[in-house]
C-alpha cells in the first residue's frame, strides 16, 4: 500500500517556515511532532534516515518526502556528513486535506485522484525532473526571506511548488513498473553523475557499459527524452546553479568547477537552460535562506493558522 495526501488548492496553502539544511558529522534529525502542519523534504545530497511513528524510511538524493500533520518524527541513524535537503512547513486551509492508503501497483487509481483544484502528494517518491522543482524552490525561499508587502506572495509560490511536485509525481505513475531498459538507464544515469568530467562523452559512457554508441543514444532518448549529452550538460548546469547561489566564486571558476572548459560556452549553455546569464541568476535570488550545519530545522509548532494574523 502507498500513502498519498490530497490537498485542495482552490485557495493557497499557508507557508509557515522553510529553508535549506546541511548535516554536520554524527547528525540525526531530532525528535519533533507535526501538530497541524505539513512538511515537505527534498533531499539533494546524501541520505536521511527517518522514523515516522513506528515506520522507518530511507530518503535518498532525489527523493521527495511529504509528511502530513499529526505524526511523530525523528532520525534513527546518522546521516552522512554534508547531507543536504530543503524543507517546507505549511498549513492547509480548513478541511482541505485528506490522506489515503492506495494500492501501490494501481497507478490508474492514483492518477484518478488528480483534479483541477487538487494536488496529490505521495509520502515518498523519487523525482523525475528535480531541476524544474529546484527552480521554484529557489523562488519560494527568496520571497520568504524578503518580506514582501503581503505574505500571500510566498503562499502562492509554495502552492505552485506543490503543483510542480504533484505534476512530477503524476508523470512518474506511468513508469512505476520499470522495464529492463529503464533499470539499465537508471544505472547509466547514476554512473554519469559519479563520473562527470570535461571530456565525458556519449562514446565513453557506451564503452563503459559495453554498448554500441548509437544503441545507447537511442535507448537513452527513448527512456529520458534527452540525449546523453543533454543529460550530462543538465547535471553540470544544476551544479553551477547551486554554486552561483551558495558561493561567491567568479563565473570562470564555476565554469571550470562544473567541467566546462570554455567560459563563453558555459555562459551560453546556462542562459539557454535558465533564460538568465549566470550573473543575472545569482542576482535574482538571494542567499539568505537557511543553510547551516548548526541549525536543526525544527520549528515551534504551536501556531493555529485559524488565529494567525496575516497581512491584508
Amino acid at each position: 500500500m502507498r500513502t498519498v495526501t490530497c490537498i485542495d488548492i482552490s485557495e493557497p496553502v499557508l507557508h509557515f517556515s522553510s529553508g535549506k539544511f546541511t548535516a554536520g558529522p554524527h547528525w540525526q534529525h531530532k525528535s519533533m511532532y507535526h501538530d497541524g502542519n505539513f512538511e515537505i523534504i527534498i533531499v539533494i545530497k546524501g541520505t536521511l534516515y527517518l522514523q515516522v511513528d513506528t515506520n522507518y524510511y530511507v530518503i535518498n538524493e532525489g527523493d521527495i518526502f511529504s509528511l502530513p500533520p499529526f505524526h511523530h518524527l525523528h532520525g534513527y541513524k546518522d546521516s552522512p556528513e554534508d547531507t543536504q535537503y530543503f524543507w517546507f512547513h505549511f498549513f492547509t486551509q480548513k478541511n482541505a486535506m485528506r490522506s489515503l492508503h492506495v494500492d501501490s501497483h494501481d497507478g490508474q487509481s492514483v492518477a484518478a485522484l488528480f483534479k483541477k483544484n487538487q494536488v496529490v502528494l505521495p509520502l515518498q517518491y523519487r523525482a523525475l525532473s528535480l531541476e524544474k522543482i529546484l527552480i521554484i524552490i529557489y523562488q519560494v525561499l527568496d520571497v520568504a526571506k524578503n518580506h514582501y508587502f503581503t505574505s500571500m506572495s510566498v503562499d502562492y509560490l509554495l502552492t505552485a511548488l506543490l503543483i510542480e511536485i504533484a505534476e512530477d509525481f503524476y508523470n512518474s505513475l506511468s513508469g512505476e513498473n520499470s522495464t529492463g531498459a529503464e533499470a539499465r538507464i537508471d544505472g547509466i544515469k547514476e554512473w554519469i553523475r559519479a563520473n562527470l568530467s570535461v571530456d565525458l562523452k556519449a562514446s565513453a559512457v557506451a564503452d563503459h557499459f559495453d554498448l554500441n554508441p548509437h544503441y545507447l543514444v537511442r535507448i537513452f532518448k527513448e527512456q529520458t527524452g534527452q540525449t546523453v549529452i543533454q543529460y550530462i550538460n543538465q547535471l553540470k548546469l544544476q551544479q553551477a546553479a547551486e554554486l552561483l547561489l551558495q558561493t561567491n566564486f567568479p563565473i570562470k571558476r564555476i565554469a571550470s568547477t562544473v567541467f566546462f572548459s570554455d567560459e563563453k560556452r558555459f555562459m551560453k549553455a546556462f542562459k539557454a537552460r535558465y533564460y538568465l546569464t549566470p550573473t543575472e541568476f545569482r542576482h535574482t535570488y538571494t542567499k539568505k535562506f537557511l543553510d547551516s550545519s548548526n541549525f536543526d530545522p525544527e520549528v515551534p509548532l504551536v501556531l493555529d493558522p485559524k488565529n494567525e494574523q496575516r497581512d491584508e
